[in-house]
């Protein structure tokens, strides 16, 4: 116990002793938090800065309590104050993210204490997240408003056009960020104050601000004195590419759109030494975009290619701020741009060395790792982070606005919701247009089934890129199952659609071909309308019987000729009323017989001629009456015999003249009466043999004798 007192007393005392004697380190929690009943003095600082990169401050830490809980500093702030040799402060600030107790001697219990900025804490969040239309600065805005220790400023941020959708993929915060800025050329460094630090996220380095004091760095290698200064300054020189090449490819443009830049980097006698880069699927929108790629590019190449060493004491050194040289060796270079250095990376190594107690001397060193301030620094890609690749599959649902069934542009691009979306609402909102793949895609022809709302699809990624997702196929599942049962329909292949809007199972259109052996089928439904066109010939072969049924109409419209050859019988049948038209020629073959018959009245009306040739007989039966009508001439020519025979009454009439010439004998049988009428003349006969002749005036005229004979002739 007695130990204790006298650490506690001999800390005490030490305190004051740097009140006195000046210490360079000071020690403090800004927000009054530290552990209570405990002493902590720091007794070294290893600082390390470097752009865009995390601070990390590890100080070893004096104090009279071996038994300090590690959780009571872990997370909290603490600033470091480097009291300078012109009496200025400069702070280091940061939070404890590793606390550590190391050992005890000489009365004292040494910790180890390592602060990093309030960006680490991106480090230990994780997410799965889409940024839809946001630029890099509003998605950054966003992920650090989940901070509250937040401390930041923008400077002259460049290239920072809105993304579609951007992509945080099982990443951390931290990663994902850094990728963003690395890409766009973007980089930072901290500015330290007692009660914090601000994180300097800028894009362009030329534009750095000098240290604290008058700007300089003296160069004291050669003259002895030991002022404040650098003690060593060297140039380091490596390989560099000498030229850098890329190419992208846009949909919309489908050829791949390059660029190029070379090196402005005098690097000597260097072959040529291209990098080419495949930028992938929309590494860039256009030429100009193109241009400002492999700009950014190429400078990352040449800021790496030539840089600075040095040494010193001067406790102005700052990483992010620049400096000019002044009194170095190559003094042609004073007053030139050429003697102004940026700094990208500082060690700092500081000892207030209380062990030795007071008078002790306490000392200040520095490495610096330095760019000319002309050339523009920039991380890199990959310089704080990894790209998420997904080289396999993943499955999403397909989504739209409320009330709609297939949602989709003019490239048939739908929007998706992965499942691994917290935020997504299952609307045209969960993400932007992504394509779908096709087994057929042309100009202006190829296969096409645009996604419908509700369905699963299989997602890749081009070239891996998360921020590029495309469709390339769909699978069912519980809420969207086979279009048969299965596995009862398993020999079953076909594609079964679905009517839209609002169409159910049985509103679809359908091709289905079933391979069940002996129930072999293909199966074709037409929900509405079907077409069918064959610019060229069309050929049917069916192998047994065709049925056909037509609910309502039908139309068969044949431009040119049709040939219709039914090798057995042929029937039909039209319940009701049939037309038929020939505008010119008819002709109708029957090998054998053919029967007619109308049920009721049967008109056939003829232009002009009609000729009928029958080879054999002809019988013609007339139930009840017939009646013949000859508009001119009437002619009837019988090779053979001809025979009449009429059951009743038959009346002849002649509008003119008739005559009749028997080649041989002609025979008139009347049963009755037989009598001729020629105006006031008549002869008639009978059957009782009698005879009357009747007229006006008789002239009898022979040129031969004229005889007559009876039983009793009368002559008056």
């Amino acid at each position: 116990m007695n130990d204790l007192l006298d650490a506690a007393q001999a800390l005490r005392t030490l305190m004051n002793a740097q009140r006195q004697n000046n210490r360079l380190l000071r020690l403090s929690f800004p927000r009054d938090d530290a552990p209570a009943d405990a002493l902590m003095v720091a007794n070294r600082l290893s600082a390390y800065e470097g752009m865009s990169r995390d601070f990390q401050f590890t100080v070893e830490v004096l104090s009279d309590n071996p038994d300090i809980a590690l959780k009571d500093v872990m997370a909290k702030m603490v600033t470091l104050e480097l009291l300078r040799a012109d009496g200025s402060v400069r702070y280091f600030n940061g939070y404890v993210f590793d606390f550590r107790f190391v050992r005890q001697d000489g009365g004292f219990s040494y910790y180890d204490l390592v602060a990093l900025p309030w960006l680490a804490f991106l480090r230990y969040r994780h997410d799965n997240y889409l940024f839809h239309g946001k630029t890099v600065q509003q998605q950054t805005t966003e992920i650090f408003n989940d901070y509250d220790m937040r401390d930041w400023q923008c400077k002259g941020l460049q290239g920072d056009a809105p993304m579609t959708d951007a992509c945080q993929f099982d990443e951390s915060d931290y990663n994902y960020l850094h990728r963003r800025w690395e890409a766009l050329g973007w980089h930072y460094w901290y500015e330290h104050r007692k009660d914090g630090h601000t994180l300097m996220l800028c894009g362009d380095s030329t534009q750095a601000e000098p240290i604290d004091g008058s700007g300089q760095m003296l160069w004291q290698g050669r003259s002895g004195v030991r002022d404040s200064g650098l003690h060593s300054f060297s140039s380091i020189r490596t390989v560099a590419a000498t030229a850098y090449a890329a190419s992208s490819f846009d949909f919309k443009s489908p050829r791949p759109i390059r660029a190029d830049a070379p090196t402005i980097n005098k690097q000597g006698v260097v072959p040529k030494l291209e990098v080419y880069e495949y930028a992938g699927a929309y590494g860039y929108k256009n030429s100009a975009d193109g241009r400002d790629f492999v700009r950014m590019r190429i400078e990352e190449i040449e800021a790496a290619s030539k840089h600075f060493k040095a040494k010193g004491d001067d406790d102005h050194s700052q990483c992010g701020r620049s400096f000019v040289l002044s009194g170095h060796l190559d003094a042609r270079s004073a007053g030139n741009e050429d003697s102004q250095f940026l700094i990208l990376e500082a060690r700092h190594e500081v000892s207030n060395n209380y062990e030795t107690r007071q008078g002790s001397t306490a000392a200040y060193d520095v490495e610096l790792t330095c760019l000319r301030k002309k050339i523009p620094w920039r991380p890199g890609r990959g310089f704080n982070s990894t790209e998420p690749k997904i080289y396999g599959v993943q499955t999403a649902i397909v989504v739209g606005p409320a009330g709609e069934e297939i949602y989709t542009d003019e490239y048939g691009r739908v929007k998706v919701q992965f499942h691994w979306d917290r935020e997504g609402e299952y609307n045209e909102k969960s993400s932007a247009w992504v394509r779908v793949a096709s087994t057929w895609a042309g100009s202006n022809f190829g296969f096409m089934a645009v996604p419908r709302i509700g369905q699963e699809v299989i997602v890749q990624w081009l070239d891996g890129n998360v921020d590029r997702p495309l469709i390339t196929g769909r699978v069912f599942n519980q809420s969207n199952m086979p279009p048969w049962p299965l596995p009862d329909n398993k020999t079953q292949t076909g594609i079964l659609s679905r009517s839209s809007h609002d169409g159910g199972y049985d509103n679809a259109n359908a091709l289905r071909f079933e391979d069940k052996k002996g129930q072999e089928e293909v199966w074709l439904h037409a929900e509405k309308d079907q077409r069918i066109e064959v610019e060229h010939d069309e050929s049917h072969w069916v192998g047994n019987d065709r049925s056909k049924t037509i609910d309502h109409d039908e139309t068969v419209h044949v431009k040119h000729d049709r040939t219709e050859t039914v090798g057995n019988n042929e029937t039909i049948t039209v319940h009701n009323n049939r037309t038929e038209q020939v505008d010119q020629n008819e002709t109708i073959n029957i090998g054998a017989n053919r029967t007619e018959e109308v049920g009721q009245n049967e008109t056939i009306s003829i232009g002009a001629n009609q000729s009928i040739t029958i080879g054999q007989n002809k019988t013609e039966t007339v139930t009840i009456a017939k009646a013949l009508t000859v508009g001119a001439g009437y002619a009837v020519s019988v090779g053979g015999a001809m025979n009449t025979a009429v059951g009743l009454a038959q009346l002849e009439e002649v509008g003119l003249n008739k005559s009749v010439m028997v080649g041989k004998t002609f025979n008139i049988t009347a049963g009755d009466e037989f009598k001729i009428t020629v105006g006031k003349s008549t002869m008639v006969m009978k059957s009782d043999g009698t005879v009357l002749i009747n007229g006006t005036k008789f002239n009898f005229e022979a040129s031969g004798p004229v005889q007559i004979s009876g039983k009793d002739v009368d002559v008056n």
